[in-house]
């Protein structure tokens, strides 16, 4: 059951992602997963891997590391490679909000699985 606080919450969110840009602006976005993913022997690079192992997901990574063409990811697959704390972490580095962060993620999965690998 949705209540109205947070159809509201909900609804301002949108609205500051939208003032802010947060959707185009990635680019503090990309910095921070960067730090967050590092080499390719990285516990967060590891942690996505193994997520993505655990969410049959294995062949989805493969592709977005290995083709530069790939298409985008979808938001529950980014909520699949990474969990709330590191999506929050992102979202406060950032200044962005949640969902403006996973929806930035879903747009620059494939660019950043490729990074390093």
């Amino acid at each position: 059951m949705t209540t109205t606080t947070t159809k509201i919450g909900t609804a301002a969110s949108k609205v500051v992602d939208t003032l802010t840009g947060a959707r185009t602006d990635t680019s503090g976005l990309m910095s921070a997963v960067i730090a967050y993913m590092g080499d390719a022997n990285s516990p967060g690079r590891r942690e996505v891997h193994e997520r993505a192992r655990h969410a049959g997901l294995e062949s989805r990574l493969d592709q977005w590391e290995n083709h530069t063409s790939s298409a985008s990811a979808d938001e529950e697959t980014v909520k699949k490679l990474f969990p709330t704390p590191i999506i929050e972490r992102f979202a406060n580095e950032t200044g962005h909000t949640p969902n403006a962060t996973i929806k930035a993620l879903a747009d620059l999965m494939p660019h950043l699985s490729r990074l390093d690998s």
